[in-house]
């Protein structure tokens, strides 16, 4: 974990409340989808959906969020690195990577691109318990009244094959 984390876990969803999830209206809006999505997610797992949030100026400090962002198109993001209290030295300029720590009390998501900050709020809902196959192969959501993040700091590096893709039947 790395020193500039807070604490080990971060609380998504306890009695009922969930934390919300902020997100720079200027991020790409596949990021903004996929903030939407991880906020059904936690509905789907404990019944009551986070809150997304449009970051549109600037905000005081923000504690108890999901804060999701791409480096370079997130103020908020920029702001956390500028201020030396997110490390994304790990990730910055590659392809798809993200790293995923808590800071300031918040859960912070960060990608090095669209498609890494996409994968890294995907990476939030798989460990909460909803499958990347939900959708296409019905996978059930098992119900839990409390969701923790407790991996601490998280770095993905890019991936080592560059396109990724489903190939259905591996049709050519």
């Amino acid at each position: 974990m790395s020193a500039m984390a807070q604490s080990k876990t971060f609380c998504i969803a306890k009695d009922g409340k969930t934390a919300a999830i902020v997100v720079d209206e200027q991020d790409w809006k596949g990021v903004i989808r996929a903030a939407n999505d991880l906020g059904d997610d936690v509905r789907k797992v404990c019944g009551t959906a986070s809150e997304v949030k449009l970051l549109t100026s600037y905000l005081s400090p923000l504690t108890s969020n999901i804060i999701v962002g791409t480096i370079g198109n997130s103020r908020i993001i920029d702001k956390l690195i500028k201020q030396k209290k997110l490390d994304v030295s790990r990730v910055k300029g590659q392809w798809e990577s993200f790293v995923i720590d808590i800071v300031d009390e918040n859960l912070v998501v960060a990608g090095s691109d669209k498609r890494g900050t996409i994968y890294g709020i995907y990476e939030i809902s798989q460990r909460i318990g909803v499958s990347p196959w939900y959708w296409w192969a019905d996978v059930p959501v098992r119900h839990q009244d409390e969701v923790y993040w407790n991996a601490g700091r998280f770095v993905q590096p890019s991936p080592k094959v560059k396109y990724r893709g489903i190939f259905i039947n591996d049709e050519w």
